[in-house]
């Protein structure tokens, strides 16, 4: 478990990629020195008293030079300094970094008593490694380190010392950069006042990390965390505006930030920023004009805001509103279908009736319902009631009907419920039933209001949108045409044999914009419906994901990352079919930032089967030597994709000097509906054969691969894959397993999703009839022939993959005795989302591969002695 102690003391520092203490470390005899050999030095710049200073104040004390020195004159966080670079002290006072081996300070000629220099350096490490700051010099300094004030040295020694006055600070290194600043107070007649620094390690220097005048760095996991991101786009009606929505780490609260920009689509110019402490979600564009709205959220309530950009005006248009949730625009304008949740009141006895499977979710018996709020009136109209929840799914051009849909639960059939796609007359509020099937996503109007486009598993409509015999994979989403005049289905994707994402109207309606999985990319395709003919649209990207298209122009934009890109705003002109960069808002983020290489590496398995897969090299990569090996796959239904970052950043481990190799063994949608479909009633049993196979290729073809120090991690299906792969070899040294499954039949019957996602990759298949595959394909009973060195890692709220699968297999590891730890995450689902407890699990893994793979177990043992 990680202790209360634990997140207490580490949650704040460990966001500064180091640990610091005050306590000196007590054997610095026996450590070598590493001086610091040269700076980048700023300054002087005068520094002034405040009035009054030498009043008393309400403390009893006056204010003296250790404040002025302990005041925050510049955000010493934000230095990166290079040589040449200028430096702003104040809107008066600025100077140039200039490179010094031999630094010291005087006191320029002048009225003020005190002046101050600036002196940074960088360190940077290749390990997880201890060591002690020592930093001396005859005035007041300060000492930052990632832009953390560590120590201080607040008296100034006397002219006639013999001895200048010295300050340590014992620090623990993560790998990466470490930014070491100091702040230099000299009083007025000071002269020649030296300063020298020397790190004191247990360890050749050289070895472990070195100093640099520059913040040229690997990446790091603050790097990734802290960047600002893109996580969503919407392009105005005519195209001419994209507006982003934002999210940036705020560390010290433990959170995220999230707030709207609005760019020119053409330039990219910025028009306006919408920030502030608000929460923002659900922007929308009204059909016309300048205008977008949004929703902000307090105490449970919810506020629809109305923007109009020409105008000038921003005014709430619906206020305060329980429960409330999203809203979409009339294509004219005149209303908003917006919905509001009724939540179930528990009778307060802790006693109840469960009412089926789905009634174990925290929010089944919550209900949510449309509403119309009308324009500029303001006036309302409830527009669904019953049993059932109601979602919208798209307004007719016209304003007169929408489409929206019902879920059915039915347990007499996989997947045990059904979509009802129903239609309603805004006019008399009646409905009609379009048509129910299963596994159906969303459904939106043609321009012309004649069709609906839909997206769904290709079993959804019986062979319309399936290409193999037998089921196909439900995950290997489809896009299809519903007739609204004839009731006629017909599928635009099977020639395209790729998953969809998601896909939208073209502005005239004759085409379809779709985003697919492209094997491990995420492409743009366009569907002409006159011809089917199917064209690949270039984004110049690996990932194109989150594609707007605007409503009635030829313009498009998306969030673009891949392997070592990390996430922009790019805009694409659909009618040229040009694709052009928007906006980088981690530009400067990742300024001083270098990646190592990659390259694509795959094979073919004894039956023939060609296997897709990459590889991260290390940033100092040297193929005359060995590197430690981490394989990361998912085994399920869906590739590894080459996103940027991510919960398992390959970017991450690469810096740390692993080879990363990822695979997508058979079942992944993304490689058409045949490969795909092998995923179903498999549950590992061709694809740990293959992932085996790739290792041992892989090492084979890669003789700086040192097939004695290969990890194996993987997470959700990919913990079930790693527990697996365990019982059945020995190639790996050590492995990590997030939120694995170890028995499959527990997991089908306890956990949230476990039926549901059973009834794809186990079709029709259940404990009672295929115990082949719920007992035979469990870990949990083949558990004494794992040798491996095993990490454990879930969230002990995880509702998708219940805590007990870990527990289960942890249980047993220890009683056979086997090597095993598990870490707990308190209060986190499948996902780990909290800030801190977030940095603290990606250093757990990273710091059991160094373990394990490096021969380097210290940092693994500080952070959970």
């Amino acid at each position: 478990m990680i202790s209360r102690f634990l997140i207490r003391s580490l949650s704040v520092v460990l966001l500064l990629s180091f640990i610091s203490t005050t306590q000196v470390i007590a054997d610095d005899s026996e450590k070598a020195q590493h001086d610091v050999p040269e700076w980048l030095i700023a300054g002087p710049f005068n520094l002034t008293l405040p009035a009054w200073h030498e009043v008393t104040n309400i403390t009893g004390g006056t204010f003296r030079a250790a404040d002025l020195l302990h005041f925050q004159h510049v955000d010493v966080a934000s230095l990166a300094p290079v040589q040449g670079d200028d430096f702003f002290f104040n809107q008066h006072q600025r100077a140039r970094w200039t490179l010094n081996n031999q630094p010291t300070f005087s006191a320029p000629d002048s009225e003020n008593q005190f002046h101050v220099y600036y002196a940074t350096t960088y360190l940077r490490a290749s390990r997880w490694m201890q060591a002690t700051l020592e930093v001396e010099g005859a005035q007041r300094f300060s000492v930052y380190v990632n832009g953390n004030r560590v120590t201080s040295k607040t008296s100034v020694d006397a002219s006639d010392s013999e001895k200048v006055g010295n300050v340590t600070h014992a620090l623990k290194l993560h790998q990466g950069l470490h930014t070491i600043v100091v702040k230099y107070m000299v009083e007025k007649g000071a002269e020649n006042a030296s300063l020298k620094a020397s790190l004191k390690t247990n360890e050749p220097f050289n070895g472990a990390a070195h100093w640099q005048t520059s913040p040229q760095s690997p990446v790091t996991l603050r790097h990734l965390t802290d960047a600002p991101q893109p996580v969503n786009v919407s392009v105005s009606p005519d195209g001419s505006i994209t507006a982003v929505m934002m999210r940036e780490a705020r560390p010290d609260e433990n959170t995220w930030e999230n707030w709207i920009e609005l760019l020119r689509s053409d330039s990219g110019e910025r028009i306006a920023v919408y920030r502030g402490g608000m929460q923002f979600s659900g922007m929308n564009w009204a059909p016309s004009g300048r205008i977008f709205s949004y929703t902000t959220r307090a105490s449970g309530k919810g506020t629809i805001w109305v923007v109009d950009l020409d105008r000038g005006t921003h005014e709430p248009v619906l206020r305060d509103v329980n429960r409330l949730g999203g809203h979409t625009w009339a294509p004219d304008g005149s209303f908003m279908i917006y919905s509001i949740s009724e939540q179930f009141q528990p009778d307060g006895s802790g006693v109840s009736r469960l009412d089926g499977m789905h009634d174990r979710y925290p929010t089944w018996r919550t209900r949510s319902f449309l509403y119309r709020l009308n324009l500029p009136s303001g006036t309302r109209e409830r527009l669904t009631a019953g049993v059932l929840s109601t979602s919208l799914n798209s307004i007719s051009p016209d304003g007169k009907s929408i489409v929206f849909s019902r879920t059915h639960i039915d347990y007499s059939e996989r997947p045990f419920s059904r979509a009802e796609l129903l239609l309603m007359d805004l006019r008399t509020l009646e409905t009609e039933t379009l048509f129910e099937a299963p596994w159906v996503g969303g459904a939106q109007f043609s321009p012309d209001g004649k069709s609906l486009l839909l997206t769904g598993s290709p079993n959804a409509f019986g062979d319309v949108g399936r290409i193999v015999e037998g089921l196909a994979n439900d995950y290997d989403s489809q896009a299809y045409i519903f007739d609204l005049a004839t009731r006629q289905v017909r599928g635009i994707t099977r020639e395209l044999d790729r998953s969809v994402m998601s896909a939208s109207w073209s502005a005239d309606g004759r085409s379809v914009i779709v985003a697919a999985e492209d094997g491990s990319h995420a492409r743009v395709f366009r569907i002409d419906l006159r011809n089917n003919r199917i064209t690949r649209l270039n984004t110049g990207v690996d990932m194109a994901s989150g594609l707007n298209v605007a409503a009635r122009a030829d313009r498009a934009a998306f969030i673009g990352h891949g392997i070592n890109n990390p996430h922009k705003v790019y805009s694409i002109d659909l009618r040229r079919e040009r694709t052009g960069l928007l906006y980088d808002p981690s530009a400067e983020h990742y300024r001083n930032v270098f990646f190592g290489t990659s390259k694509d590496w795959t094979f073919t398995t004894e039956d023939g089967t060609l296997i897709d897969g990459h590889v991260y090299y290390p940033v100092d990569f040297d193929p005359s030597k060995k590197y430690p090996v981490i394989v990361y796959y998912y085994g399920g239904t869906a590739p590894v994709t080459r996103a940027f970052s991510g919960r398992y950043p390959k970017e991450l481990y690469a810096a740390n000097g692993y080879l990363v190799y990822i695979l997508q063994p058979s079942g992944s949608t993304g490689y058409g509906q045949e490969f795909a479909q092998r995923h179903l009633n498999d549950w590992g049993i061709r694809v740990s054969g293959e992932i085996i196979q790739g290792v041992e290729k892989f090492l084979d073809a890669h003789e700086y691969a040192d097939r004695d120090r290969v990890g194996a991690m993987g997470a959700s299906f990919g913990g079930f894959m790693t527990m697996l792969l365990l019982t059945e070899t020995d190639i790996f040294a050590t492995a990590v397993s997030h939120a694995g499954i170890s028995n499959i039949t527990s997991y089908w019957g306890e956990g949230f999703w476990g039926y549901l996602y059973s009834s794809v990759a186990s079709a029709n298949s259940f404990p009672w009839d295929a115990p082949h595959i719920y007992v035979d394909q469990s870990p949990i009973f083949r558990a004494d022939r794992v040798n491996t060195p095993l990490l454990l890692v879930t969230g002990m709220s995880d509702t998708n993959v219940p805590p007990g699968e870990s527990i289960q297999f942890y249980t047993a590891l220890k009683l056979l005795g086997k090597e095993v730890e598990f870490i707990q995450v308190e209060n986190q689902d499948h996902h780990i989302v909290d800030y801190n407890k977030f940095i603290l699990w990606k250093n757990s893994i990273l710091s059991w591969f160094d373990r394990w793979l490096k021969d380097e177990p210290e940092w693994w043992e500080d952070m959970h002695p």
